[in-house]
């Protein structure tokens, strides 16, 4: 039983590589899934502005056969709340701690999906659940301070995980 150089090739790549992944630049946006599996998305700006409790434990209701992913370099108070619900709410969830995901304002930091495509309409939690009471009664902050803020605790949360896992 010989192996062909085309066979022999692909099982050296695997073995060097590890297995290969399908749309990895999508799944790396996604928390290792893809956009068509998730059903509601919280960004990291969102995630840092606005509690979503109410609206997951909603969806959570609707499909206990979802699963909740969550990014490894989100506030642990945050991490917390979710994990408590999805305990709760008895759904599986994980914790994407791997720096392939990405970490901006604008990424996936909470996805709720499906183990196989759904394509919903929208899975802006905004668009979806929008605001019912103004979330404080502090004065509004501008955009760019916010954004400014958030690139901050991003950044923090960056050398913290570094720190942590000796990446430094």
């Amino acid at each position: 039983m010989s192996l062909s150089d085309d066979q022999m090739d692909k099982h050296l790549q695997s073995a060097m590589f590890g297995t290969p992944v399908l749309h990895p630049d999508e799944q790396h946006r996604n928390l290792g899934t893809f956009r068509e599996r998730i059903d509601l998305g919280v960004t990291f700006t969102q995630a840092l502005t606005r509690d979503y409790s109410v609206a997951f434990q909603t969806e959570m209701t609707a499909h206990p056969d979802y699963q909740l992913l969550l990014h490894g370099l989100l506030d642990q108070d945050i991490l917390d709340r979710y994990v408590k619900l999805a305990n709760h709410q008895n759904i599986k969830f994980a914790i994407r701690n791997d720096l392939m995901y990405q970490h901006t304002p604008d990424s996936l930091a909470i996805a709720f999906a499906a183990t196989t495509a759904i394509t919903p309409s929208s899975i802006n939690i905004d668009e979806r659940f929008p605001a019912t009471a103004p979330a404080t009664c502090k004065p509004p902050v501008s955009h760019e301070l916010l954004i400014e803020k958030i690139h901050r605790h991003l950044e923090r949360n960056r050398q913290e995980f570094r720190q942590r896992h000796h990446l430094t």
